[in-house]
């Protein structure tokens, strides 16, 4: 079989690799067996081979040059390069190589204009040599290229161009294709062509390819199937070249169908979901329709209502109901409050204008509270201004808070409900009585926002409250201060500081100036929660307890004939406000002392009866509460008396001379030593509050029987305060001491020295 060089329909112009040759031809086939695609019967047809015979050593037909290149090689044939060449077989015009498939003319080299770049505004790089060698091989030039010369000037106009412009991309120049028939190759290439027949004919069937006269020498006979690669090379080839391209195309088409798929599936989601809205759109217009219609409604009847002197919001109940009930999604989205808050408006100030906030706190709120949600009540509780840490360290201040514009309703408290209250409070209401604004307060709380309460609580009742603890007088008030600030401490909130500072002022100077015969305070318990346990204890110990020792020392006498209660019913009412120990070690000093006493008298008179005795005995035990009985103070003085009763009746007849008198603090003073040996260590309370040296001192003096009672004065030198340690409620006698740097400093000489608890004890007993 014969093919021309390069295979099938090649145009590559690099030799062929070689064929393995066949073996010798058996069998001779006819003309007429062969395909017509062998020439067997065609038409003749003008062909030309590119491959020179396998005998022939003669170089390719010279190609004709242009003149001034044929002046250049008449000018260099002298050179050596020239000869060397001439002897290895190659002449001016025919191309380099063994068979002439080199280039014709030398490589020339063109110069780029100046500040250009590659492929700047398209500037073709080719030089006439290598157009010259494309034509040669049969490529298409175009001959309308475009070129810059590097002479020419840029007009006025391309000086003005942005620089930027050279970086975009060129224009793309669409290239004429032309097609050339294989005698105009032939032609163009510098070769007549061959005469019109077959042409050269090379046998590829064996293993080295050879040159035949006619088909009829080629053997069909000797071609066999076969797996070596090595067969027929330029079919392989071309037909993977041609496997390769509808591989490609049919990966195209391929991905081409599945992008089809996709936006296939793509437009039928996209349907279902534009069926959707669309009919999402159909119901919620037929849903607002019918909204407008319950809203038609609720105009006509706040039209209606609005002619009706003595007219009720109760009869716009069932149309807020309707909208509530069957359209929320379409009251919140569309804001309908606003719809509600007008029609509701005309009303509400008509009624608010005839109402009286202190005499009917509760007016609207029942009505309110059944449109709470139609009319978007924020029904939040207000945080804290301040937060306490888990362990109560510090304070943590609370995130800033967003605003919020005021709803419809929030607009029309503002506007409407607000002033009618401020004008009540700051006209007619007064902090000595303040429960009509207490009640007011507690019944529209749920309803107002946060602006709102803090309106009226800072600029309403928080001055009025303020004024009224500043003018507060014990003597000329009519109203306890308890009553005056207590009400408001559960919504006031820290904002209430400013006004416990000057209420403890007040019950300070309270004290300060209070008399026995005065009794207790009105209310004084309930200040004990607003002051520090050490400062009310203090307080009560510098104020109350020397009066109150000042009364059983000085008022206070034990007659069994005509016994005189008062100053010890004094004494008794305030149990419940001192300290337990404190109020002990009171009876113990003032109190049983001269109970034994009088006791201790009546059993030594020689017509002693006991009887009477037991009966005022009981009388006595009587007069304190149990709770006070319970003490181990009160319960000690009595036992002793007790005691002192036994003891005499069994000392019957002798009873006047060996009773012994009763010395109660002697005996107190010896049971407390035994007891310090024998008490074992206390276990600490589950809580414990913060603990200073100054409360152990306290607690060391009271254990002792001691008072830690404070002077009010201050050492001149290290200004800290003096306080008077003394076993007498009075405050006579006893130690003067300051407690600075975890020590108990004492007077010793001129000047005050640290000592110790026990030296402290025993310097007070003295």
């Amino acid at each position: 079989m014969g093919f021309t060089k390069g295979g099938i329909g090649s145009t590559s112009s690099a030799p062929s690799e070689p064929a393995i040759a066949s073996p010798a031809p058996t069998k001779l086939a006819s003309t007429s067996e062969l395909p017509a695609a062998f020439g067997g019967n065609s038409a003749p047809r003008t062909q030309r081979s590119f491959l020179r015979s396998g005998t022939s050593s003669t170089s390719k037909p010279s190609t004709p040059l242009p003149a001034h290149e044929q002046a250049h090689f008449n000018k260099i044939g002298g050179t050596l390069g020239a000869q060397m060449l001439a002897k290895m077989g190659w002449q001016a015009g025919t191309g380099l190589g063994a068979t002439g498939e080199g280039i014709v003319i030398p490589v020339e080299s063109k110069l780029r204009p100046r500040k250009m770049g590659i492929a700047f505004k398209g500037y073709k790089e080719k030089t006439e040599q290598s157009k010259l060698e494309a034509k040669r091989r049969g490529e298409v030039v175009s001959d309308d290229e475009e070129e810059v010369r590097p002479g020419l000037k840029k007009k006025k106009g391309d000086a003005k161009e942005k620089r930027s412009d050279a970086w975009k991309k060129p224009k793309k120049v669409k290239t004429k294709v032309e097609h050339k028939t294989y005698e105009q190759i032939v032609a163009e290439a510098g070769q007549e062509p061959v005469a019109s027949g077959i042409g050269q004919i090379i046998d590829a069937t064996g293993r080295t390819p050879r040159e035949v006269a006619s088909l009829a020498d080629i053997s069909l006979s000797s071609w066999t199937p076969s797996t070596d690669p090595t067969r027929m090379p330029e079919v392989r080839h071309n037909l993977r070249l041609i496997a390769d391209a509808c591989k490609n195309d049919l990966d195209g088409l391929a991905r081409e169908a599945k992008a089809l798929e996709e936006r296939k599936r793509f437009i039928a989601q996209e349907n279902i979901r534009l069926q959707k809205k669309v009919t999402d759109e159909a119901e919620l217009i037929a849903r607002l329709q019918q909204v407008n219609l319950v809203v038609n409604d609720i105009g006509a009847k706040a039209k209606e209502l609005a002619s009706v002197y003595e007219a009720t919001l109760d009869d716009f109940s069932p149309l807020f109901s309707t909208l509530l009930v069957q359209y929320p999604t379409e009251f919140d989205r569309y804001r309908l409050d606003e719809i509600v808050v007008a029609a509701i408006a005309p009303m509400v100030r008509r009624i608010i204008a005839q109402w009286n906030p202190l005499q009917d706190p509760p007016g609207l709120v029942a009505t309110f509270r059944t449109w709470k949600q139609a009319l978007k009540v924020n029904s939040v509780d207000k945080p804290s201004d301040t937060q306490i840490d888990m362990y109560g360290a510090r304070t943590v201040a609370p995130p800033p808070a967003i605003e919020k514009p005021m709803t419809p309703f929030e607009s029309l408290l503002w506007n409407v409900w607000l002033p009618k209250v401020r004008t009540c409070l700051n006209n007619e209401w007064s902090p000595e009585d303040p429960t009509p604004a207490v009640k007011l307060y507690e019944a529209w709380s749920t309803f107002l926002p946060p602006f709102v309460h803090d309106n009226i609580l800072d600029q309403l009742i928080l001055p009025k409250v303020s004024k009224a603890v500043a003018d507060w007088s014990p003597k000329r008030s009519t109203v306890s201060l308890h009553a005056l600030v207590f009400p408001w401490l559960p919504y006031l909130g820290p904002r209430i500081d400013g006004v416990l500072s000057d209420a403890q002022r007040k019950v300070k100077s309270l004290l300060r100036s209070w008399v026995p015969a005065d009794g207790v305070p009105k209310d004084l318990g309930g200040w004990r929660e607003v002051f520090d346990k050490g400062e009310w204890d203090g307080m009560l110990l510098k104020y109350v307890v020397p009066k109150l020792g000042s009364v059983l020392r000085d008022e206070f006498r034990v007659n069994p004939r005509n016994q005189d209660m008062e100053p010890l019913k004094h004494v008794l009412a305030w149990s419940t406000l001192l300290r337990g120990s404190v109020f002990v070690q009171l009876l113990e000093t003032e109190f049983f002392p001269k109970w034994l006493d009088v006791l201790h008298i009546w059993l030594i008179q020689p017509k002693v009866s006991f009887e009477e005795v037991a009966q005022w005995y009981s009388f006595w035990k009587s007069s304190f509460p149990e709770n006070m009985q319970s003490m181990p103070g009160v319960a000690r003085g009595f036992t002793r008396g007790l005691q002192l009763m036994n003891t005499a009746i069994e000392l019957g007849p002798d009873a006047p001379t060996m009773l012994k008198r009763p010395d109660l603090r002697a005996e107190q003073a010896i049971a407390n030593a035994s007891m310090k040996k024998q008490t074992a260590p206390k276990v600490p309370p589950a809580r414990i509050q913060e603990i200073t040296f100054r409360s152990i001192v306290e607690e060391f003096a009271a254990s002792h029987n001691l008072l830690f009672i404070p002077t009010g004065r201050a050492h001149e030198k290290s200004r800290m305060p003096l306080f008077r340690v003394s076993s007498s409620i009075g405050g006579k006698g006893g130690l003067l001491v300051y407690v600075q740097d975890d020590a108990v400093w004492a007077p010793d000489g001129d000047e005050y020295r640290a000592i110790t608890l026990e030296d402290m004890v025993l310097r007070a007993n003295k």
